[in-house]
Protein backbone atom coordinates (compact mmCIF):
# COMPACT_ATOMS: atom_id res chain seq x y z
CA UNK A 1 0.00 0.00 0.00
CA UNK A 2 1.36 3.42 -1.02
CA UNK A 3 0.57 6.59 0.95
CA UNK A 4 -0.46 9.52 -1.27
CA UNK A 5 0.68 13.01 -0.34
CA UNK A 6 -2.72 14.71 -0.68
CA UNK A 7 -4.30 16.93 1.97
CA UNK A 8 -6.88 19.70 2.30
CA UNK A 9 -4.10 22.12 1.48
CA UNK A 10 -3.58 20.30 -1.81
CA UNK A 11 -7.26 20.68 -2.62
CA UNK A 12 -7.14 24.42 -1.81
CA UNK A 13 -4.31 24.79 -4.33
CA UNK A 14 -6.17 22.84 -7.01
CA UNK A 15 -9.55 24.59 -6.68
CA UNK A 16 -10.46 28.25 -6.62
CA UNK A 17 -11.63 29.52 -3.19
CA UNK A 18 -15.33 29.48 -4.06
CA UNK A 19 -15.19 25.92 -5.44
CA UNK A 20 -13.29 24.73 -2.38
CA UNK A 21 -15.81 26.20 0.06
CA UNK A 22 -18.80 24.86 -1.89
CA UNK A 23 -17.09 21.45 -2.08
CA UNK A 24 -16.68 21.43 1.72
CA UNK A 25 -20.38 22.22 2.05
CA UNK A 26 -21.29 19.36 -0.29
CA UNK A 27 -19.03 17.06 1.72
CA UNK A 28 -20.64 18.15 5.00
CA UNK A 29 -24.15 17.70 3.55
CA UNK A 30 -23.35 14.11 2.52
CA UNK A 31 -23.92 14.67 -1.17
CA UNK A 32 -21.11 12.32 -2.22
CA UNK A 33 -22.08 8.70 -2.73
CA UNK A 34 -20.70 5.53 -4.26
CA UNK A 35 -17.02 6.24 -3.60
CA UNK A 36 -14.74 3.65 -5.17
CA UNK A 37 -10.97 3.19 -5.18
CA UNK A 38 -9.40 1.07 -7.91
CA UNK A 39 -5.65 1.20 -7.81
CA UNK A 40 -4.76 4.86 -8.23
CA UNK A 41 -8.22 5.90 -9.43
CA UNK A 42 -10.92 7.32 -7.13
CA UNK A 43 -14.47 7.57 -8.48
CA UNK A 44 -17.66 8.93 -7.05
CA UNK A 45 -21.03 10.49 -7.82
CA UNK A 46 -22.15 13.80 -6.36
CA UNK A 47 -25.70 15.09 -6.08
CA UNK A 48 -25.92 18.72 -7.20
CA UNK A 49 -28.42 20.37 -9.55
CA UNK A 50 -28.15 16.92 -11.13
CA UNK A 51 -25.98 13.88 -10.48
CA UNK A 52 -22.38 14.33 -11.62
CA UNK A 53 -19.62 11.74 -12.10
CA UNK A 54 -16.19 12.46 -10.63
CA UNK A 55 -12.91 10.72 -11.43
CA UNK A 56 -9.74 11.47 -9.46
CA UNK A 57 -6.34 10.16 -10.56
CA UNK A 58 -3.43 9.91 -8.13
CA UNK A 59 -0.26 10.76 -10.02
CA UNK A 60 3.35 11.40 -9.12
CA UNK A 61 2.55 15.13 -9.13
CA UNK A 62 -0.39 14.77 -6.74
CA UNK A 63 -4.02 14.66 -7.79
CA UNK A 64 -5.86 15.24 -11.07
CA UNK A 65 -9.62 15.64 -11.18
CA UNK A 66 -12.29 15.29 -13.87
CA UNK A 67 -16.01 15.91 -13.50
CA UNK A 68 -19.00 15.69 -15.84
CA UNK A 69 -20.27 19.13 -14.74
CA UNK A 70 -19.79 22.09 -17.12
CA UNK A 71 -17.05 23.65 -14.93
CA UNK A 72 -15.22 20.35 -14.68
CA UNK A 73 -15.40 19.75 -18.42
CA UNK A 74 -13.56 23.05 -18.89
CA UNK A 75 -10.63 21.46 -17.03
CA UNK A 76 -11.20 23.07 -13.63
CA UNK A 77 -11.00 21.27 -10.27
CA UNK A 78 -14.66 21.88 -9.38
CA UNK A 79 -16.63 21.69 -6.12
CA UNK A 80 -17.71 18.11 -6.94
CA UNK A 81 -14.05 17.07 -7.22
CA UNK A 82 -13.35 18.78 -3.88
CA UNK A 83 -16.25 17.00 -2.13
CA UNK A 84 -15.23 13.61 -3.52
CA UNK A 85 -11.59 14.13 -2.55
CA UNK A 86 -12.62 15.11 1.01
CA UNK A 87 -14.62 11.90 1.40
CA UNK A 88 -11.64 9.90 0.11
CA UNK A 89 -9.29 11.70 2.50
CA UNK A 90 -11.71 10.96 5.34
CA UNK A 91 -11.42 7.29 4.49
CA UNK A 92 -7.65 7.39 4.80
CA UNK A 93 -6.67 8.96 1.49
CA UNK A 94 -4.70 5.97 0.36
CA UNK A 95 -4.41 4.26 -3.02
CA UNK A 96 -3.00 0.89 -3.96
CA UNK A 97 -1.50 -0.30 -7.21
CA UNK A 98 -4.01 -2.49 -9.07
CA UNK A 99 -3.59 -6.16 -8.28
CA UNK A 100 -2.76 -8.38 -11.23
CA UNK A 101 -5.63 -10.63 -12.23
CA UNK A 102 -5.09 -14.29 -11.40
CA UNK A 103 -4.15 -16.38 -14.43
CA UNK A 104 -7.11 -18.05 -16.13
CA UNK A 105 -7.03 -21.28 -18.11
CA UNK A 106 -7.36 -20.83 -21.86
CA UNK A 107 -10.63 -21.65 -23.64
CA UNK A 108 -11.40 -25.20 -24.68
CA UNK A 109 -9.92 -25.95 -28.11
CA UNK A 110 -12.07 -27.14 -31.03
CA UNK A 111 -10.37 -30.52 -30.86
CA UNK A 112 -11.12 -30.90 -27.14
CA UNK A 113 -14.75 -29.84 -27.66
CA UNK A 114 -15.17 -32.30 -30.54
CA UNK A 115 -13.78 -35.14 -28.44
CA UNK A 116 -16.24 -34.29 -25.67
CA UNK A 117 -19.22 -34.23 -28.04
CA UNK A 118 -18.27 -37.56 -29.63
CA UNK A 119 -18.29 -39.15 -26.19
CA UNK A 120 -21.46 -37.39 -24.96
CA UNK A 121 -24.78 -39.16 -24.42
CA UNK A 122 -26.76 -39.13 -27.70
CA UNK A 123 -30.05 -38.12 -26.10
CA UNK A 124 -28.46 -35.30 -24.13
CA UNK A 125 -26.75 -34.04 -27.28
CA UNK A 126 -30.05 -34.00 -29.22
CA UNK A 127 -31.68 -32.03 -26.41
CA UNK A 128 -28.86 -29.46 -26.52
CA UNK A 129 -29.13 -29.06 -30.30
CA UNK A 130 -32.91 -28.69 -30.17
CA UNK A 131 -32.57 -26.06 -27.45
CA UNK A 132 -30.10 -24.17 -29.64
CA UNK A 133 -32.51 -24.18 -32.60
CA UNK A 134 -35.00 -22.19 -30.52
CA UNK A 135 -32.77 -19.11 -30.77
CA UNK A 136 -30.67 -19.88 -33.85
CA UNK A 137 -32.97 -19.96 -36.87
CA UNK A 138 -30.10 -20.54 -39.29
CA UNK A 139 -29.01 -23.65 -37.39
CA UNK A 140 -32.56 -24.96 -37.40
CA UNK A 141 -32.91 -24.40 -41.15
CA UNK A 142 -29.58 -26.12 -41.86
CA UNK A 143 -30.67 -29.12 -39.83
CA UNK A 144 -34.00 -29.15 -41.67
CA UNK A 145 -32.19 -29.22 -45.03
CA UNK A 146 -30.02 -32.08 -43.78
CA UNK A 147 -33.21 -33.87 -42.81
CA UNK A 148 -34.56 -33.57 -46.37
CA UNK A 149 -36.45 -30.26 -46.36
CA UNK A 150 -35.97 -28.31 -49.66
CA UNK A 151 -33.56 -25.38 -49.28
CA UNK A 152 -36.14 -22.84 -50.51
CA UNK A 153 -38.58 -23.99 -47.81
CA UNK A 154 -36.24 -24.62 -44.91
CA UNK A 155 -35.67 -21.02 -43.89
CA UNK A 156 -38.70 -18.88 -43.12
CA UNK A 157 -37.59 -15.29 -43.70
CA UNK A 158 -40.71 -13.68 -42.19
CA UNK A 159 -39.09 -13.09 -38.80
CA UNK A 160 -36.09 -11.21 -40.34
CA UNK A 161 -38.44 -9.28 -42.63
CA UNK A 162 -40.37 -8.15 -39.56
CA UNK A 163 -37.13 -7.16 -37.83
CA UNK A 164 -36.02 -5.18 -40.88
CA UNK A 165 -39.31 -3.31 -40.91
CA UNK A 166 -39.17 -2.57 -37.18
CA UNK A 167 -35.56 -1.40 -37.43
CA UNK A 168 -35.78 0.73 -40.59
CA UNK A 169 -39.31 2.08 -40.97
CA UNK A 170 -39.85 5.49 -39.33
CA UNK A 171 -43.25 6.82 -38.35
CA UNK A 172 -42.19 10.41 -37.67
CA UNK A 173 -38.55 11.61 -37.72
CA UNK A 174 -35.23 10.50 -36.21
CA UNK A 175 -33.19 13.54 -35.16
CA UNK A 176 -29.41 13.73 -34.83
CA UNK A 177 -29.41 12.71 -31.20
CA UNK A 178 -31.31 9.49 -31.92
CA UNK A 179 -29.68 8.69 -35.27
CA UNK A 180 -26.73 6.76 -33.80
CA UNK A 181 -29.02 4.36 -31.95
CA UNK A 182 -31.25 4.03 -35.00
CA UNK A 183 -28.39 2.94 -37.26
CA UNK A 184 -26.97 0.67 -34.55
CA UNK A 185 -30.28 -1.21 -34.52
CA UNK A 186 -30.35 -1.32 -38.33
CA UNK A 187 -26.86 -2.84 -38.38
CA UNK A 188 -27.85 -5.47 -35.83
CA UNK A 189 -30.58 -6.72 -38.16
CA UNK A 190 -28.26 -6.51 -41.18
CA UNK A 191 -25.89 -8.79 -39.24
CA UNK A 192 -28.64 -11.40 -39.26
CA UNK A 193 -29.02 -11.05 -43.04
CA UNK A 194 -25.25 -11.33 -43.56
CA UNK A 195 -25.11 -14.50 -41.45
CA UNK A 196 -27.38 -16.20 -43.97
CA UNK A 197 -24.69 -15.97 -46.66
CA UNK A 198 -22.20 -18.16 -44.79
CA UNK A 199 -24.99 -20.08 -43.08
CA UNK A 200 -26.04 -21.83 -46.29
CA UNK A 201 -28.94 -19.58 -47.39
CA UNK A 202 -27.43 -16.96 -49.73
CA UNK A 203 -30.51 -16.83 -51.97
CA UNK A 204 -32.64 -15.83 -48.98
CA UNK A 205 -30.03 -13.14 -48.21
CA UNK A 206 -30.39 -11.81 -51.77
CA UNK A 207 -34.13 -11.33 -51.33
CA UNK A 208 -33.81 -9.81 -47.87
CA UNK A 209 -31.01 -7.42 -48.82
CA UNK A 210 -33.04 -6.12 -51.77
CA UNK A 211 -35.97 -5.60 -49.39
CA UNK A 212 -33.65 -3.78 -46.97
CA UNK A 213 -32.53 -1.44 -49.75
CA UNK A 214 -36.14 -0.61 -50.52
CA UNK A 215 -36.91 0.12 -46.87
CA UNK A 216 -33.79 2.24 -46.37
CA UNK A 217 -34.42 4.43 -49.40
CA UNK A 218 -38.03 4.96 -48.32
CA UNK A 219 -36.92 5.95 -44.81
CA UNK A 220 -33.95 8.11 -45.82
CA UNK A 221 -35.80 11.44 -45.76
CA UNK A 222 -37.07 10.84 -42.22
CA UNK A 223 -33.71 10.42 -40.47
CA UNK A 224 -30.96 12.97 -39.80
CA UNK A 225 -28.13 11.85 -42.06
CA UNK A 226 -25.57 14.52 -41.20
CA UNK A 227 -23.11 11.79 -40.11
CA UNK A 228 -23.65 9.68 -43.23
CA UNK A 229 -25.54 6.84 -41.59
CA UNK A 230 -27.91 6.25 -44.52
CA UNK A 231 -25.04 6.03 -47.00
CA UNK A 232 -23.10 3.63 -44.78
CA UNK A 233 -26.15 1.39 -44.30
CA UNK A 234 -26.91 1.33 -48.03
CA UNK A 235 -23.27 0.53 -48.79
CA UNK A 236 -23.29 -2.34 -46.33
CA UNK A 237 -26.49 -3.82 -47.74
CA UNK A 238 -25.01 -3.71 -51.25
CA UNK A 239 -21.92 -5.53 -49.98
CA UNK A 240 -24.13 -8.21 -48.44
CA UNK A 241 -26.12 -8.47 -51.67
CA UNK A 242 -23.01 -8.97 -53.80
CA UNK A 243 -21.61 -11.59 -51.41
CA UNK A 244 -24.96 -13.39 -51.41
CA UNK A 245 -25.11 -13.38 -55.22
CA UNK A 246 -21.56 -14.76 -55.42
CA UNK A 247 -22.41 -17.54 -52.93
CA UNK A 248 -25.90 -18.26 -54.26
CA UNK A 249 -27.47 -19.15 -57.60
CA UNK A 250 -29.63 -16.22 -58.72
CA UNK A 251 -31.19 -16.30 -62.17
CA UNK A 252 -28.80 -14.07 -64.21
CA UNK A 253 -31.50 -12.55 -66.47
CA UNK A 254 -33.85 -11.70 -63.61
CA UNK A 255 -30.93 -10.38 -61.56
CA UNK A 256 -29.84 -8.10 -64.41
CA UNK A 257 -33.34 -6.65 -64.65
CA UNK A 258 -33.59 -6.05 -60.89
CA UNK A 259 -30.16 -4.42 -60.73
CA UNK A 260 -30.99 -1.94 -63.46
CA UNK A 261 -34.48 -1.17 -62.14
CA UNK A 262 -33.13 -0.43 -58.67
CA UNK A 263 -30.27 1.71 -60.08
CA UNK A 264 -32.67 3.82 -62.16
CA UNK A 265 -35.11 4.30 -59.28
CA UNK A 266 -32.48 5.02 -56.63
CA UNK A 267 -31.61 8.49 -55.38
CA UNK A 268 -28.54 7.12 -53.57
CA UNK A 269 -26.53 5.57 -56.44
CA UNK A 270 -27.52 2.05 -55.46
CA UNK A 271 -26.14 -0.60 -57.86
CA UNK A 272 -24.24 2.00 -59.91
CA UNK A 273 -21.17 -0.25 -60.08
CA UNK A 274 -22.75 -3.42 -61.45
CA UNK A 275 -19.92 -3.37 -63.96
CA UNK A 276 -17.43 -4.64 -62.98
CA UNK A 277 -18.66 -5.85 -59.57
CA UNK A 278 -21.37 -8.23 -60.83
CA UNK A 279 -19.77 -9.37 -64.11
CA UNK A 280 -18.84 -12.81 -62.80
CA UNK A 281 -22.22 -13.28 -61.10
CA UNK A 282 -24.21 -12.28 -64.20
CA UNK A 283 -22.14 -14.32 -66.62
CA UNK A 284 -22.34 -13.78 -70.40
CA UNK A 285 -26.13 -14.11 -70.61
CA UNK A 286 -26.89 -11.84 -67.69
CA UNK A 287 -24.34 -9.24 -68.79
CA UNK A 288 -25.78 -9.20 -72.31
CA UNK A 289 -29.27 -8.65 -70.89
CA UNK A 290 -27.96 -5.88 -68.64
CA UNK A 291 -26.23 -4.16 -71.59
CA UNK A 292 -29.43 -4.44 -73.65
CA UNK A 293 -31.47 -2.78 -70.90
CA UNK A 294 -28.92 0.00 -70.28
CA UNK A 295 -28.71 0.84 -73.99
CA UNK A 296 -32.49 0.93 -74.23
CA UNK A 297 -32.61 3.35 -71.30
CA UNK A 298 -29.91 5.47 -73.00
CA UNK A 299 -31.82 5.73 -76.28
CA UNK A 300 -35.01 6.61 -74.40
CA UNK A 301 -33.50 9.72 -72.79
CA UNK A 302 -34.84 13.14 -73.82
CA UNK A 303 -32.60 15.25 -76.09
CA UNK A 304 -29.51 17.04 -74.71
CA UNK A 305 -30.26 20.26 -72.78
CA UNK A 306 -33.89 19.22 -72.46
CA UNK A 307 -35.62 20.38 -69.30
CA UNK A 308 -37.10 16.91 -68.99
CA UNK A 309 -33.67 15.51 -68.14
CA UNK A 310 -33.01 14.88 -64.47
CA UNK A 311 -31.28 12.47 -62.11
CA UNK A 312 -32.34 9.50 -64.24
CA UNK A 313 -30.30 10.84 -67.17
CA UNK A 314 -27.20 11.16 -64.98
CA UNK A 315 -27.64 7.59 -63.77
CA UNK A 316 -28.07 6.21 -67.29
CA UNK A 317 -24.99 8.12 -68.49
CA UNK A 318 -22.94 6.65 -65.65
CA UNK A 319 -24.10 3.10 -66.38
CA UNK A 320 -23.39 3.47 -70.11
CA UNK A 321 -19.93 4.81 -69.37
CA UNK A 322 -19.11 1.93 -67.02
CA UNK A 323 -20.21 -0.56 -69.67
CA UNK A 324 -18.21 1.16 -72.39
CA UNK A 325 -15.04 1.29 -70.30
CA UNK A 326 -15.33 -2.37 -69.30
CA UNK A 327 -15.57 -3.52 -72.92
CA UNK A 328 -13.62 -0.96 -74.97
CA UNK A 329 -11.36 0.86 -72.51
CA UNK A 330 -10.67 4.58 -72.57
CA UNK A 331 -11.46 5.11 -76.26
CA UNK A 332 -14.92 3.60 -75.94
CA UNK A 333 -15.56 5.54 -72.74
CA UNK A 334 -14.53 8.89 -74.27
CA UNK A 335 -16.65 8.17 -77.33
CA UNK A 336 -19.70 7.62 -75.13
CA UNK A 337 -18.98 10.62 -72.92
CA UNK A 338 -18.49 12.88 -75.96
CA UNK A 339 -22.03 12.14 -77.18
CA UNK A 340 -23.57 14.10 -74.33
CA UNK A 341 -21.47 17.12 -73.31
CA UNK A 342 -23.76 19.71 -71.75
CA UNK A 343 -21.59 21.36 -69.09
CA UNK A 344 -18.06 22.28 -68.04
CA UNK A 345 -18.10 19.25 -65.77
CA UNK A 346 -18.71 16.92 -68.73
CA UNK A 347 -15.72 18.39 -70.56
CA UNK A 348 -13.61 18.09 -67.39
CA UNK A 349 -14.47 14.41 -66.94
CA UNK A 350 -13.37 13.60 -70.48
CA UNK A 351 -10.14 15.57 -70.02
CA UNK A 352 -9.42 13.83 -66.71
CA UNK A 353 -9.90 10.41 -68.31
CA UNK A 354 -7.59 11.27 -71.20
CA UNK A 355 -5.02 12.73 -68.81
CA UNK A 356 -5.12 9.52 -66.73
CA UNK A 357 -4.15 7.65 -69.92
CA UNK A 358 -1.26 10.06 -70.62
CA UNK A 359 -3.04 11.74 -73.55
CA UNK A 360 -2.49 15.31 -72.37
CA UNK A 361 -2.76 17.03 -75.76
CA UNK A 362 -6.21 15.55 -76.32
CA UNK A 363 -7.14 16.46 -72.77
CA UNK A 364 -6.11 20.08 -73.38
CA UNK A 365 -8.29 20.20 -76.48
CA UNK A 366 -11.30 19.27 -74.37
CA UNK A 367 -10.34 21.70 -71.62
CA UNK A 368 -10.03 24.57 -74.10
CA UNK A 369 -13.39 23.62 -75.58
CA UNK A 370 -14.95 23.62 -72.13
CA UNK A 371 -13.44 27.01 -71.24
CA UNK A 372 -14.65 28.46 -74.54
CA UNK A 373 -18.19 27.09 -74.33
CA UNK A 374 -18.85 27.28 -70.60
CA UNK A 375 -16.64 30.08 -69.29
CA UNK A 376 -13.73 30.11 -66.83
CA UNK A 377 -14.67 27.10 -64.72
CA UNK A 378 -12.01 26.84 -61.95
CA UNK A 379 -11.41 23.10 -62.27
CA UNK A 380 -11.06 23.28 -66.06
CA UNK A 381 -8.60 26.14 -65.71
CA UNK A 382 -6.63 24.37 -62.97
CA UNK A 383 -6.18 21.15 -64.94
CA UNK A 384 -5.26 23.07 -68.11
CA UNK A 385 -2.57 24.97 -66.17
CA UNK A 386 -1.24 21.70 -64.74
CA UNK A 387 -0.98 20.14 -68.20
CA UNK A 388 0.78 23.18 -69.68
CA UNK A 389 3.22 23.10 -66.77
CA UNK A 390 3.91 19.39 -67.30
CA UNK A 391 4.76 20.20 -70.91
CA UNK A 392 7.11 23.03 -69.89
CA UNK A 393 4.83 25.80 -71.19
CA UNK A 394 5.32 28.12 -68.20
CA UNK A 395 3.86 31.25 -69.75
CA UNK A 396 0.57 29.56 -70.68
CA UNK A 397 0.36 27.96 -67.22
CA UNK A 398 1.07 31.31 -65.54
CA UNK A 399 -1.67 33.06 -67.56
CA UNK A 400 -4.23 30.53 -66.36
CA UNK A 401 -3.05 30.59 -62.75
CA UNK A 402 -2.97 34.37 -62.63
CA UNK A 403 -6.59 34.41 -63.81
CA UNK A 404 -7.41 32.01 -60.97
CA UNK A 405 -5.55 34.24 -58.48
CA UNK A 406 -7.33 37.38 -59.71
CA UNK A 407 -10.68 35.66 -59.27
CA UNK A 408 -9.93 34.29 -55.79
CA UNK A 409 -6.73 35.82 -54.36
CA UNK A 410 -5.32 33.44 -51.76
CA UNK A 411 -1.87 32.39 -50.62
CA UNK A 412 -2.39 28.98 -52.22
CA UNK A 413 -3.27 30.59 -55.58
CA UNK A 414 -0.21 32.86 -55.30
CA UNK A 415 2.07 29.91 -54.62
CA UNK A 416 0.58 28.08 -57.62
CA UNK A 417 1.27 31.14 -59.79
CA UNK A 418 4.86 31.29 -58.54
CA UNK A 419 5.34 27.61 -59.35
CA UNK A 420 3.98 28.08 -62.88
CA UNK A 421 6.00 31.19 -63.73
CA UNK A 422 9.24 29.74 -62.33
CA UNK A 423 12.18 31.98 -63.29
CA UNK A 424 9.86 34.46 -65.01
CA UNK A 425 7.89 35.13 -61.84
CA UNK A 426 8.92 38.74 -61.17
CA UNK A 427 6.41 40.49 -63.49
CA UNK A 428 3.64 38.15 -62.36
CA UNK A 429 4.50 38.95 -58.73
CA UNK A 430 4.27 42.67 -59.41
CA UNK A 431 0.85 42.21 -61.05
CA UNK A 432 -0.44 40.08 -58.19
CA UNK A 433 0.71 42.43 -55.42
CA UNK A 434 -0.56 45.48 -57.32
CA UNK A 435 -3.94 43.78 -57.60
CA UNK A 436 -4.06 43.25 -53.84
CA UNK A 437 -3.12 46.85 -53.02
CA UNK A 438 -5.76 48.33 -55.33
CA UNK A 439 -8.71 45.98 -54.97
CA UNK A 440 -11.54 47.08 -52.67
CA UNK A 441 -12.40 43.47 -51.88
CA UNK A 442 -12.53 42.73 -48.11
CA UNK A 443 -9.68 40.52 -47.02
CA UNK A 444 -7.34 41.57 -49.84
CA UNK A 445 -4.90 43.23 -47.45
CA UNK A 446 -4.90 40.13 -45.22
CA UNK A 447 -3.89 38.08 -48.26
CA UNK A 448 -1.15 40.60 -49.03
CA UNK A 449 0.21 40.34 -45.47
CA UNK A 450 0.06 36.55 -45.61
CA UNK A 451 1.99 36.49 -48.91
CA UNK A 452 4.68 38.85 -47.66
CA UNK A 453 5.12 36.75 -44.51
CA UNK A 454 5.33 33.63 -46.66
CA UNK A 455 8.12 35.28 -48.63
CA UNK A 456 9.96 36.18 -45.42
CA UNK A 457 9.64 39.94 -45.88
CA UNK A 458 8.75 40.88 -42.30
CA UNK A 459 9.26 44.63 -42.81
CA UNK A 460 6.98 44.80 -45.85
CA UNK A 461 4.36 42.68 -44.07
CA UNK A 462 4.43 45.03 -41.06
CA UNK A 463 4.06 48.09 -43.28
CA UNK A 464 1.11 46.45 -45.05
CA UNK A 465 -0.53 45.84 -41.66
CA UNK A 466 -0.06 49.49 -40.71
CA UNK A 467 -1.57 50.68 -43.99
CA UNK A 468 -4.60 48.46 -44.27
CA UNK A 469 -4.96 46.20 -41.23
CA UNK A 470 -5.55 42.45 -41.43
CA UNK A 471 -7.05 39.49 -39.60
CA UNK A 472 -6.09 39.17 -35.92
CA UNK A 473 -4.09 35.97 -36.35
CA UNK A 474 -2.07 37.49 -39.19
CA UNK A 475 -1.47 40.64 -37.14
CA UNK A 476 0.03 38.47 -34.42
CA UNK A 477 2.19 36.58 -36.94
CA UNK A 478 3.41 39.84 -38.44
CA UNK A 479 4.22 41.19 -34.96
CA UNK A 480 6.23 38.10 -34.08
CA UNK A 481 8.18 38.40 -37.32
CA UNK A 482 8.73 42.11 -36.59
CA UNK A 483 9.99 41.30 -33.09
CA UNK A 484 13.30 39.99 -34.47
CA UNK A 485 14.39 43.54 -35.30
CA UNK A 486 11.81 45.80 -33.60
CA UNK A 487 10.63 44.08 -30.40
CA UNK A 488 8.93 47.22 -29.03
CA UNK A 489 6.48 47.18 -32.00
CA UNK A 490 5.42 43.61 -31.23
CA UNK A 491 4.72 44.06 -27.49
CA UNK A 492 1.36 45.92 -27.79
CA UNK A 493 0.06 43.31 -30.24
CA UNK A 494 0.94 40.46 -27.88
CA UNK A 495 -0.71 42.25 -24.93
CA UNK A 496 -3.87 43.02 -26.93
CA UNK A 497 -4.14 39.39 -28.00
CA UNK A 498 -3.70 38.24 -24.40
CA UNK A 499 -6.56 40.54 -23.30
CA UNK A 500 -8.79 39.19 -26.07
CA UNK A 501 -8.04 35.55 -25.23
CA UNK A 502 -8.70 36.07 -21.51
CA UNK A 503 -12.27 37.09 -22.33
CA UNK A 504 -12.94 33.54 -23.56
CA UNK A 505 -13.00 32.48 -19.87
CA UNK A 506 -11.69 28.93 -19.94
CA UNK A 507 -8.64 27.20 -18.55
CA UNK A 508 -7.18 26.62 -22.02
CA UNK A 509 -7.75 30.27 -22.90
CA UNK A 510 -5.97 31.41 -19.75
CA UNK A 511 -2.99 29.20 -20.59
CA UNK A 512 -2.82 30.68 -24.08
CA UNK A 513 -3.00 34.19 -22.66
CA UNK A 514 -0.18 33.43 -20.21
CA UNK A 515 2.03 32.23 -23.08
CA UNK A 516 1.42 35.54 -24.87
CA UNK A 517 2.21 37.51 -21.72
CA UNK A 518 5.39 35.54 -21.13
CA UNK A 519 6.41 36.27 -24.72
CA UNK A 520 5.72 39.99 -24.18
CA UNK A 521 7.78 39.92 -20.98
CA UNK A 522 10.81 38.51 -22.81
CA UNK A 523 10.58 41.20 -25.48
CA UNK A 524 10.15 43.91 -22.83
CA UNK A 525 13.34 42.75 -21.14
CA UNK A 526 15.19 42.84 -24.48
CA UNK A 527 14.29 46.45 -25.22
CA UNK A 528 14.40 47.88 -21.69
CA UNK A 529 10.66 48.15 -21.15
CA UNK A 530 10.44 45.75 -18.24
CA UNK A 531 8.89 48.34 -15.90
CA UNK A 532 6.16 49.15 -18.43
CA UNK A 533 5.36 45.45 -18.68
CA UNK A 534 5.29 45.09 -14.90
CA UNK A 535 2.78 47.96 -14.64
CA UNK A 536 0.60 46.32 -17.31
CA UNK A 537 0.76 42.98 -15.51
CA UNK A 538 -0.16 44.59 -12.17
CA UNK A 539 -3.19 46.27 -13.75
CA UNK A 540 -4.21 43.03 -15.49
CA UNK A 541 -4.05 41.02 -12.25
CA UNK A 542 -6.13 43.66 -10.48
CA UNK A 543 -8.74 43.87 -13.24
CA UNK A 544 -9.12 40.07 -13.29
CA UNK A 545 -8.66 39.42 -9.58
CA UNK A 546 -11.88 37.34 -9.43
CA UNK A 547 -10.58 34.89 -12.06
CA UNK A 548 -8.87 32.44 -9.75
CA UNK A 549 -7.85 30.04 -12.52
CA UNK A 550 -6.15 32.86 -14.45
CA UNK A 551 -4.23 33.94 -11.36
CA UNK A 552 -3.18 30.34 -10.83
CA UNK A 553 -1.81 30.09 -14.39
CA UNK A 554 -0.01 33.44 -13.99
CA UNK A 555 1.60 32.23 -10.77
CA UNK A 556 2.71 28.96 -12.36
CA UNK A 557 4.41 30.94 -15.16
CA UNK A 558 6.12 33.24 -12.68
CA UNK A 559 4.20 36.30 -13.88
CA UNK A 560 3.70 38.07 -10.57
Amino acid sequence: MVAVEVSERTLRELADPKSFERGREYFAEGRVRRIGVDGTTVTGTVDGSRTYRVRLEVTRRGLDGRCSCPWGQEGFFCKHCVATALVWLGQGGRATPPRPAPPRPGPLSDRELRSFLLAADHGWLVDQVMAATKTDRVLRARLAVAAGDPVDHAFDDREIRDRLERAIEIADYVDHGAAYGYFEYVNEVLDAVAELVDGGFPDVAITLSEYALELLEDAAERVDDSDGGVWEALTRVQEIHLAACEAGSPDPLALAERLLTRALDSEFEVFHDVVPDYERVLGPAGLARYRELVEAAWHALPPERSRERGNRASTVKHLVERLAESTGGADALVEVMARDVTSAYDALRIAERLHADGRDDEALTWLERGLTEYGPAPRLRALAADLHLRAGRHEEAAELRYAAFAEHPTLAAYRALREAAATGFRPWRDRALALLTTTPEPGANSTLVEILLDEGDADAAWQAVQRGGCQADLHLRAARARAATHPADAIPVLLDNADRVIEQRSRDAYRSAVHLLAEAKRLSTRCGLHEDFHRHLTTLRHDHRTKWALRQELDRAGLR
